[in-house]
């Protein structure tokens, strides 16, 4: 669904440069250029803190970790994301509660939050599906009339916009990932955590460095609670600092590549994901959703090896959840998992690329 190599070669000369200035200082773990980009992020996001950590993965781990969950507190979440998602819930020993999604845009129904909500619900965990900002609003209002937390699984959707505001100062947390491929990515396994909680800031720093509360100088430090090995390399975050100065152009030409596939691929027989009109997706991927799924993704995969599956089976089907009793409602969660072909959508694709890897869909379709 992206080009790595032509996005190294936008920037060759600067990362090369940057890489070499790291490696001469001999500082490759929470050198300078990660309190740096910690910084630029948080700027960016317009969020009071940031923390870096080792992917987008250990971030959601991270994240419900600082809450504090008990075996039997229930975390409401989708399950038509990537299973790390549900895995994140599972590590720290909660309860995993699916609830549907709404067809158009496949992100979380707002609208059945409420009536899942049981005693024993601690955290609503919306995703940010293929980047596309869930309805915040109505997730913030009802965590805030029953006193809930909200953690934003935003790992594919860096950049993005919900009312004109970043995604990533609208919670109480929102998880990003920068691994190779996503909207802002480096060279390496990394995430990110935006919280506006001075105290739960400080927990994630203790959190991601083995429980410490300052890193090591002269002499060892040590652990206050119980933590975990989580650090973003100097390196990652270097070519990260560079990359995040053109986040916004990555946006711009991904809504651009959007509005072109939806001008061409208009037909009954195509569905597109549906952003809401107070929101800019970060267009990870552009979905569609189609009948006769897969014959049609097999003959445009050989055609074009970036057009992708999307996560299937979902979460709850997945081999690693089948002694959970499914007792949930996921009819469109399992309907719309059967129908999704994911286009590339990247920065570096051109009119067109989009133009006649458009076709091939609309020949296939017919």
């Amino acid at each position: 669904m992206y080009d790595l190599t032509k996005h190294f070669l936008a920037d060759k000369k600067q990362i090369l440069s940057k890489i070499e200035s790291v490696l001469n200082r001999g500082i490759l773990e929470m050198g300078e250029e990660v309190e740096q980009f910690e910084e630029n992020f948080k700027k960016y996001c317009g969020v009071k803190y940031c923390v870096t950590v080792s992917s987008g993965s250990m971030g959601l781990l991270l994240a419900l970790k600082s809450f504090n969950l008990s075996k039997n507190d229930e975390v409401i979440t989708v399950s038509n994301s990537d299973i790390p998602t549900s895995h994140a819930i599972s590590l720290v020993g909660a309860k995993i509660k699916w609830i549907d999604i709404k067809a158009n845009t496949l992100n979380i129904d707002e609208d059945i939050i409420e009536k899942n909500i049981t005693k024993n619900t601690k955290v609503i965990l919306p995703v940010h599906m293929f980047g596309n900002p869930c309805k915040m609003s109505k997730i913030k209002s009802i965590a805030k009339k029953f006193k809930l937390k909200v953690i934003e699984d935003a790992c594919l959707a860096t950049g993005a916009e919900y009312e004109n505001k970043k995604i990533g100062c609208l919670s109480d947390c929102s998880v990003f990932s920068t691994n190779p491929g996503k909207i802002l990515d480096g060279i390496g396994p990394g995430g990110i955590i935006t919280t506006n909680n001075k105290d739960l800031y400080n927990k994630l720093l203790q959190l991601r460095d083995y429980g410490r509360r300052e890193r090591p100088k002269k002499w060892p430090v040590k652990s206050y609670i119980v933590g975990y090995n989580s650090k973003m390399s100097t390196i990652n975050a270097a070519v990260l600092n560079i990359r995040l100065k053109k986040l916004n152009e990555y946006i711009d030409l991904r809504n651009r590549n959007a509005e072109i596939y939806k001008e061409i691929l208009f037909s009954k027989k195509i569905k597109f994901q549906h952003t809401l009109q107070e929101a800019k997706s970060a267009w990870r991927n552009f979905t569609i959703r189609v009948k006769n799924r897969d014959k049609i993704f097999d003959k445009l995969n050989s055609i074009n090896p970036l057009v992708k599956l999307s996560y299937i089976p979902p979460n709850h089907m997945d081999k690693c959840y089948k002694n959970i009793k499914n007792n949930y409602d996921l009819r469109i969660t399992e309907k719309t998992s059967s129908e999704i072909i994911n286009l590339p959508c990247h920065q570096y694709m051109t009119p067109n690329n989009i133009k006649d890897l458009s076709r091939n869909v609309l020949r296939l379709v017919k």
